[in-house]
């Protein structure tokens, strides 16, 4: 992750980086909607997920999997070495290469023919992704005086919340009143825009920083491919075939090799000294973890609610969208909540929460369709639950990291969030494929999926995180 030029920025006048001085709205704006973007596109396109399997019907449920799960493996690989080339080339620059990028596979993903081209063009719009999500961050934070960065912190995360909020309501307008291409459609007025409004950010460049670790970025992209492979191929191969053990060794092997290749390199692909506190421990592998469920959850509830309900993609975009949304509503006060009674009550009354969200899904799920009293109840209680965990453990991530390596931080905790996408969205997947013809088994053995990773997410806590002074939950 891009690392926070703070004396750096200052002294070259980066806006509004004076004690006091207030940053430009219109740039602040400019840095999270690069977030937004990014972020948009990991909850947009489940929505849209069933419309595409049926227009490219030739392939199979795991294999177009990877439209999904391609993004996340590709962000996960690259959001820390990504950061550090932009320190390197420009963080300017390389926002604008990202939107570049970002914007032209998003075209090609709109029309593409194939699923091996519109798979391919999404790992492609990874690569954009990953490069926004550091330097958006990066650039943002030296427009705040030193006391203040942690506000920027919070906006760029609000705005990547918000995303993932509106995300399944906006993908099952665009793809039920147009196609589900409009979904990547979109991203074209908008990075075209945000792209011409780049030219006013300030440069923020450090020549002197090590090389990113490319080999490693290999081999965490090859191991979490692999991982996914073997889960979402399991059902088909069997779970005891050659294949999948296979899959799922070399893997793990890989992920091993990644581990201690980054204990010795001097720009690492994940950096193992920010796990070295129990705090951090528990902050990023905690986050790691409840991205299993959340992601988990947000596939199965789309198939759910299209294939065992049969709503429409626009009623199951809107009906899954109370949760990011309650997640984001109450991330600020949870903050405030874990200030005042400490980061641990916090994460494990909201765990204890979710579950009870998802039991009240696995409860109403087996009913007649009905929004507010069979899904909405559910859907809201999981969501506040979210929101509860969600930030106090981003804050925990980050607390004591000193203020220059606060992106470096926040991006490693993000990058934990991608392993835990990959991971969920692959598990859902096999979850459901290996229940075809029973969506409500599918659907139930997911939310035992989700309750077990929530429950796993509570005792971790309780294991690794001691209070903190004045948690900086983004």
């Amino acid at each position: 992750m891009a690392k926070t030029p703070v004396a750096r920025g200052d002294a070259r006048g980066a806006p509004g980086a004076e004690a006091g001085a207030k940053p430009p709205a219109a740039l602040v704006l400019l840095c999270c909607l690069g977030a937004f973007m990014a972020f948009l596109d990991s909850t947009i396109v489940n929505v849209a997920f069933p419309n595409i399997a049926e227009t490219f019907d030739d392939s199979d449920l795991p294999t177009l999997s990877w439209v999904l799960n391609g993004y996340n493996v590709v962000i996960a690989a690259l959001l820390l070495p990504a950061g550090r080339a932009a320190d390197r080339l420009g963080c300017r620059r390389s926002f604008a290469g990202g939107l570049v990028l970002f914007t032209l596979a998003s075209a090609v993903c709109g029309a593409a023919n194939s699923a091996e081209l519109l798979i391919g063009a999404r790992v492609v719009q990874a690569v954009g992704a990953a490069i926004l999500i550091p330097t958006s961050l990066a650039l943002l934070m030296p427009m705040f005086p030193m006391a203040r960065r942690l506000v920027a912190i919070t906006l760029w995360s609000a705005a990547a919340a918000l995303a993932a909020g509106i995300g399944p309501g906006l993908g099952g307008i665009l793809a039920e009143h147009w196609t589900w291409r409009a979904v990547f459609l979109v991203n074209i007025p908008i990075g075209v825009l945000a792209l011409w409004a780049s030219r006013r950010l300030t440069e923020q460049r450090d020549r002197s920083g090590p090389t990113p670790d490319i080999l490693g970025v290999v081999l965490l992209a090859a191991s979490l491919g692999l991982i996914a492979l073997g889960l979402v191929k399991g059902p088909d191969w069997e779970w005891e075939s050659a294949r999948t053990l296979g899959a799922l060794a070399a893997g793990a092997l890989l992920l091993v090799a990644v581990a201690l290749r980054s204990a010795r390199h001097p720009a690492p692909v994940i950096e193992l000294d920010l796990l070295r506190s129990r705090n951090a421990l528990g902050g990023n592998l905690g986050s790691m973890l409840f991205s299993v469920t959340f992601f988990a959850v947000i596939l199965n509830n789309i198939l759910f609610l299209t294939t065992y309900w049969h709503w429409s993609l626009i009623t199951a975009g809107l009906a899954t969208t109370p949760p990011p949304l309650a997640t984001a509503v109450v991330a600020r006060p949870a903050a405030r909540l874990a200030e005042k009674f400490g980061d641990l009550p916090v994460v494990v009354a909201g765990c204890l929460i979710y579950i009870g969200g998802t039991l009240l899904l696995f409860w109403g799920g087996g009913k007649d369709p009905d929004f507010v009293r069979h899904w909405l109840p559910g859907a809201a209680v999981m969501g506040t639950g979210a929101g509860l965990v969600w930030p106090v453990l981003g804050g925990v991530a980050l607390a004591g990291v000193e203020p220059a390596r606060l992106a470096t931080a926040s991006a490693a905790n993000s990058a934990f969030r991608q392993l835990g996408a990959v991971l969920g969205t692959a598990l859902a997947v096999s979850i459901v494929t290996s229940s075809a013809g029973d969506p409500l088994g599918g659907a139930r053995n997911t939310w035992w999926l989700s309750i077990s990773f929530a429950a796993s997410v509570a005792v971790l806590a309780a294991l690794t995180i001691r209070r903190t002074e004045a948690s900086a939950a983004p």
